[in-house]
């Protein structure tokens, strides 16, 4: 009898920790908030669809993949920012008082303007998506970009093409952009700054400023490709980009266009088709989508069908990917450093110092990040992917990593 009550009650004890333990478990759980500048009703409104579903599908797969075992779990909340800065700066306070982040998702040029400034006081660091603004070029910024600027990407892309250069002369370059938007204006004046550099190279030959959601521009687009430029830099939006292929088509010419990420060729695509885009391109300094080697495509068609099986895999959704996979990666390393439950804002800034995050913790989604204070950006190991349409199909430029060599700052 003495030997049976002892069975059952080591029996009882085994039964009590399958209770006590997993409630153990979830008590010793911390939840944090990550905020999103984004953009339902704006000029960046289309690529919320890429954006919501990219955020939520690395973030539940880090919850239930390294925040369990961290003791940490994530959650992301979105404000529809309009992309401007007016509304960012009129939200932010509530966002502190109210959302308490740890970090802050920025969409651009308007979180920039907005933030800057005041992050080192708040103590919240911002971290984007999209390349670098040449006036961000600073040090001991809180604002964190894992790609440099556009003007380095591009000069990225121009290393490709002056391989396969057979002229004697130097590239001819054209832009179409906006004016009174500071962070369309730096692109030009970046790309102006490394050509000036090195005037043997490259030529700009001018730069034709339309509005930000044009009708036509066949008067603009007839006087920029007078001075006979090789490529079209647009790093604008979308409605530019189908408003230059449509003047080109009826003024029978054929530029090769060369996009930034957001407008890419697949969003572009959308409102063309594969033919109209033939011979145009578009790069970016991070992994291009039809790459469906990397680790994170793998994981977002596992977790599609669970978040939105209507989810793009487009290289907005890589971009948007990537940012919250940095974001989440950030997080690991202060959670290591100060403990799950005392993670704070100022603990995600100094852990993005704390040694290179390597190409394989981000999932194939950038190449291998290291900051310093130096910059917002890593200024180490700089590369892009580029894309182009050929015989009507979209396929890589090639299939390596092109480097960015060095440029000055301007």
């Amino acid at each position: 009898m003495r030997e049976l009550k002892k069975r059952l009650g080591c029996l009882f004890i085994v039964l009590m920790s399958f209770v006590t333990f997993p409630a153990l478990h979830a008590s010793a759980t911390t939840e944090y908030k990550i905020t999103f500048s984004a953009d339902y009703s704006g000029p960046y409104a289309y690529l919320m669809k890429s954006a919501d579903p990219a955020h939520k599908i690395f973030v539940t797969w880090w919850n239930e993949t390294v925040g369990q075992k961290t003791g940490v779990k994530v959650t992301i909340k979105t404000y529809d920012t309009r992309y401007s800065p007016a509304v960012i700066a009129s939200l932010w306070p509530g966002i502190l008082s109210g959302d308490k982040p740890i970090l802050h998702l920025g969409l651009g040029g308007p979180d920039v303007a907005a933030l800057m400034k005041r992050l080192p006081q708040d103590k919240v660091p911002v971290l984007m998506s999209t390349a670098t603004y040449g006036y961000c070029w600073l040090p001991d910024q809180w604002m964190f970009q894992p790609r440099p600027t556009y003007a380095h990407e591009f000069r990225g892309f121009l290393s490709w093409a002056q391989k396969n250069w057979k002229e004697t002369r130097p590239i001819r370059i054209g832009a179409l952009s906006t004016q009174g938007i500071p962070a369309y204006e730096d692109q030009i004046k970046g790309i102006q700054s490394f050509c000036a550099e090195d005037p043997k190279s490259f030529e700009f030959t001018d730069v034709e400023w339309i509005k930000m959601v044009p009708v036509s521009i066949s008067s603009e687009v007839s006087r920029l490709a007078k001075k006979k430029p090789d490529y079209i830099y647009m790093g604008t939006n979308t409605h530019q980009v189908v408003a230059l292929i449509r003047a080109q088509k009826e003024l029978g010419i054929q530029i090769p266009a060369v996009m930034a990420t957001h407008t890419d060729i697949t969003i572009t695509a959308e409102a063309l088709s594969m033919k109209d885009l033939e011979g145009n391109y578009d790069v970016g300094a991070c992994s291009s989508p039809l790459d469906k080697t990397i680790e994170a495509y793998h994981i977002f068609e596992k977790y599609r069908p669970q978040i939105d099986p209507k989810a793009p895999w487009d290289l907005s959704a890589v971009q948007f990917a990537g940012q919250i996979v940095l974001s989440l990666r950030a997080v690991e390393r202060a959670a290591k450093k100060v403990g799950a439950a005392n993670i704070t804002g100022e603990a995600i800034y100094n852990a993005m110092f704390e040694g290179p995050f390597t190409e394989k913790e981000l999932l194939g989604l950038w190449p291998t990040l290291q900051y310093t204070k130096e910059a917002p950006f890593s200024t180490l190991n700089m590369k892009v992917k580029s894309s182009t349409v050929k015989d009507g199909k979209h396929v890589l430029t090639t299939p390596e990593w092109i480097p960015i060599p060095s440029i000055k700052k301007w």
